[in-house]
């Protein structure tokens, strides 16, 4: 008799492969068309809020893997919470101004930024930003990141710009906002003032150049004919020299040498700098500190000018020759002894980093080729001592990877002094993880300079100042900025450049000094800084879903000098707190070998290349993976490990739908639980979820994956699950050892399924719709709430008894598989295994007995007392049922059914 249509074997159409390239994007209609985030706002209306502030990327390209990184651990986060029972609103931003964006539209338009006028050059930007805004939400879109994508905050939108304004006033009316003539970090290829966060330091390759200044007026303390010793990288500064600076302490000398006659020097540096000059010394005079030579005049060595010796304490014996090359025009040390002296400020180059001009010498050139005219021209007045090439760090801009100056112009700035204690405060009141983060942040508030605020540049927000013609007094006044606010928040920044004073300013207003109406605009903008740190204000405190401060904030761990200190400067200055209660970052993404990713090395990876390849969920389970807060690695070697671990959960699920076929028990009363099999699995799944949950509420998502490939491989695969299929398929389908079973699987599945949810969001909605349900159960699974714990009363003696049994099982199963490898037997279930139970060990029951020989599958376990753990395995004399399979004592008992054992045979008097 063929006794398959009486077995109860699994049974779905939930498929074996995920083929999530092709479905995934079926999820999002599907999502789309339900409207899944609104109802989940809606559902969560009355729940405490959660709030991730995203740090808005920039719009002017596609998404990296590094950008995947970053906004897939935010949709985890936000995911779990919402799992948690919060309302969680995510409301995704752009940074849409600056300089990346004009110089792309510039590039589109083919001019340069002289030849357009500026409202025509706005709206290609705006053109620029938008279509790139459009391209990256379909992409993080595809990612399966949850949000309200159709209301973004943009940075670009006239009621963002208002806010940013708002922010600005708040800090003007705290005395925190001025115009100085400062040396700035200026980048002469992009015309523009830089602020440190725009910086980069990459290597150089420098022109080092030793002077020789000849003494003018030595205050009777100098040999005649002396010559004091400068060292510069800038050759192209000498011609804005005013000064030499000593430290007041070092200790100074003239060596007399036969090559270059007396020169003065560090006496630190002499035997250095006769080793590489090759001085042969005759004699010295002196040593002086520094501060006796103060007040001894030099002369330029081309332009003929007096050159001071002054004091300053930036000044070291290190390197050089202790006599700093003093040029207050391009150095913010050279400025700050220069102040103090009353010295010129000499800055020759115009916005082009070219010299203006009038300039003896180098008027006309491109600073970096008055490098060569310079040193020619000290090699030709006998200046000139030593040149040498120098590889060193250098300053470099961040959007056009060119090497930058420093230039005295006037800007505007925020005075960082003034709130510097402050944000050194508000850094104790946040959670850094890791913990270091606190540290380094404190590091950047204490070692910080004001912030430059201005650019030279139209695509951005206008610094809404006026300038008297009448008294050339610079307005600035916070009721003027908020009323301007008011202005731009209804007609957006544009309008700054399309209508004239008379349309900001307030009726009958004045200049406040000389009660002059000739005003006129200021045409510089805001560094974007300013934009992105203002979210705080413009969307956190503006936003009906949102909340002030932000639970937390995510970025990658080079945001401590960028948006982390940004955000946190405009919301101390306007609110004296942090705008967030945690921040989090991560690392940067390398290749298999370790490098990081650039175009240039042709190592990068298109996330959507992954997600065409192996489904955006395999890409999330990476990130999962992951320990992301060091530095973490990406290559299709690790994507197909992963894929394979995708698979194992997979085949779970499938194995637990398939034999809940026609499970109506969703919703209903759970039984109580009698099986010490089914007990010890639900314990299991009970502790896994708690671990879950606490690694899902540090941010430790690799712990999830991990503790969850563990219960699936190990826990269930390898044991429940194979265990129990004797049970499912061959007891009768209302046996109330299988209908306990079936509610267990169910249990299983539900903890599972809502568990993996935030990582992978696709699959998991996929088994939610296979899984059996109540009839009005949500939609999705992603509008379901943490389960509720199964409580079983799980005792310490039955977690004893089963650690006891999985040992047992453990030693029963390689003795099984040693006769099975010499062909003894063809499987487990036609073995007799002799166990040895330690005397140590509690008395082996019929009851343990019955328990191991059903989790070993094995036909018979004879138990004895011995000093070790062992166990000897041969074949059973039984008959093997034919319809369970397993070899009994009982097999053709009875006449009906001669191959069946006493089991299967009251099982079919029951099913037939």
């Amino acid at each position: 008799m063929d006794y398959r249509p009486t077995l109860q074997l699994p049974k779905t159409s939930f498929p074996m492969k995920g083929n999530l390239p092709a479905k995934e994007p079926e999820w999002l209609a599907a999502w789309a068309a339900q409207g899944l985030y609104q109802a989940q706002r809606e559902q969560r209306a009355h729940d405490e809020k959660f709030v991730l502030h995203d740090g808005p990327p920039y719009a002017n390209g596609d998404i990296h893997t590094g950008t995947a990184l970053n906004k897939i651990l935010k949709d985890m986060i936000n995911r779990y919470w919402t799992l948690a029972g919060y309302d969680v609103a995510y409301v995704p931003g752009w940074d849409t101004h600056g300089l990346p964006i004009e110089m792309r539209a510039l590039k589109q338009l083919g001019v340069s930024q002289h030849q357009i006028d500026p409202v025509a050059l706005r709206k290609e930007c705006a053109a620029v930003a938008r279509h790139y805004i459009g391209l990256m939400t379909q992409e993080f879109q595809r990612l399966g990141i949850l949000g309200d994508w159709e209301h973004p905050y943009i940075t670009m939108s006239p009621e963002y710009e208002g806010a940013e304004l708002e922010v600005f006033a708040a800090m003007v009316e705290k005395g925190l906002i001025y115009r100085d003539l400062k040396p700035v970090y200026w980048c002469p290829h992009c015309e523009t003032a830089l602020a440190e966060g725009e910086i980069e330091y990459h290597n150089h390759r420098s022109r080092a150049i030793y002077v020789a200044f000849p003494v003018k007026e030595s205050r009777g303390l100098l040999p005649a004919e002396t010559r004091a010793v400068i060292w510069t990288t800038t050759p192209w500064t000498i011609p804005a020299n005013v000064a030499i600076a000593l430290h007041p302490d070092i200790l100074y000398h003239v060596v007399e040498t036969k090559e270059f006659g007396a020169l003065l020097v560090a006496v630190d540096l002499t035997e250095t700098l006769a080793q590489k000059m090759g001085w042969t010394i005759v004699g010295t005079y002196g040593p002086w500190p520094g501060r006796e030579l103060e007040g001894v005049i030099t002369t330029h060595p081309y332009l003929g000018h007096d050159v001071p010796l002054i004091l300053g304490d930036h000044v070291t014996s290190e390197s050089g020759t202790g006599l700093v090359h003093t040029a207050p025009g391009h150095g913010m040390e050279d400025f700050e002894a220069g102040r103090q002296y009353h010295l010129s400020v000499v800055q020759p180059l115009n916005d082009q980093g070219i010299y203006v001009d009038g300039t003896p010498l180098v008027a006309g050139l491109f600073y970096q080729d008055a490098n060569a005219v310079v040193i020619d021209k000290l090699q030709e007045v006998g200046a000139l001592l030593l040149e040498e090439p120098l590889e060193h760090q250098y300053a470099h801009c961040w959007r056009c990877k060119n090497p930058v100056i420093f230039r005295a112009t006037q800007q505007w700035f925020m005075s960082i002094d003034r709130v510097r204690e402050k944000l050194t405060e508000a850094t104790y009141s946040v959670k850094w993880d890791p913990e270091w983060g606190g540290d380094r942040m404190r590091q950047m508030v204490e070692n910080r300079q004001d912030w430059c605020l201005s650019r030279q540049r139209v695509w951005g927000v206008p610094i809404p100042a006026f300038y008297c013609q009448s008294c050339h007094t610079a307005v600035l006044d916070a009721p003027l900025i908020r009323h301007i606010a008011g202005i731009i928040s209804q007609e957006g920044a544009d309008s700054w450049w399309q209508q004239g004073p008379e349309h900001f300013l307030p009726e009958d207003y004045k200049c406040p000094e000389c009660g002059s109406r000739d005003l006129v605009q200021e045409h510089d903008i805001f560094d974007v800084w300013l934009d992105s740190g203002s979210s705080q204000a413009a969307v956190l405190a503006g936003h009906r879903h949102l909340k002030w401060p932000a639970d937390l904030v995510l970025e990658g761990n080079d945001q401590y000098r960028g948006w982390f200190n940004s955000l946190l400067t405009t919301a101390v200055a306007a609110k004296d707190q942090a705008p967030y209660h945690m921040v989090l970052t991560h690392g940067m993404v390398l290749d298999k070998s370790g490098q990081e990713m650039h175009k240039s090395l042709g190592n990068t990876i298109d996330p959507m290349d992954i997600v065409a390849q192996y489904g955006a969920d395999i890409l999330r389970l990476w990130v999962a993976s992951s320990d992301y807060r060091n530095d973490v690695r990406i290559s299709d070697e690790i994507l197909r490990q992963l894929g394979e671990s995708y698979r194992k959960i997979r085949n779970t699920f499938r194995f637990l739908l398939g034999n809940l076929a026609g499970f109506d028990g969703a919703g209903k009363a759970r039984p109580h639980l009698a099986d010490p099999l089914n007990r010890w699995i639900v314990h299991t799944v009970n502790s896994w979820s708690g671990e879950a949950r606490v690694s899902y509420e540090g941010y430790a998502f690799h712990q999830v994956v991990h503790s969850l490939l563990h219960l699936v491989t190990t826990d269930l695969s390898s044991v429940y699950l194979d265990v129990i299929k004797d049970r499912l398929y061959t007891l009768a389908p209302n046996d109330p050892l299988r209908q306990e079973t079936l509610y267990v699987l169910h249990y299983i599945l539900d903890v599972m399924m809502r568990l993996v949810a935030p990582i992978l969001v696709f699959t998991s909605d996929e088994v939610y719709q296979y899984a059996p349900k109540e009839v009005d159960a949500p939609m999705s699974v992603h509008l379901l709430r943490w389960p509720d714990v199964w409580a079983v009363g799980y005792t310490p003696e039955e977690d004893e008894r089963m650690t006891r049994m999985l040992r047992y099982r453990e030693v029963v199963l390689k003795a099984l598989e040693r006769v099975r490898a010499d062909k003894t037997i063809g499987n487990a279930l036609e073995g007799v295994v002799t166990l040895t139970i330690p005397v140590s060990d509690p008395p082996f029951t019929k009851e343990d007995r019955a328990l191991l020989t059903e989790m070993t599958m094995a036909a018979d376990i004879v138990a004895h007392v011995g000093e070790t753990l062992e166990a000897q395995a041969e074949r059973t004399t039984w008959q093997r049922c034919e319809r369970c399979w397993r070899y009994t004592p009982d097999v053709g008992t009875h006449e009906e059914y001669p191959d069946l054992c006493e089991r299967c045979h009251d099982v079919l008097q029951v099913m037939l």
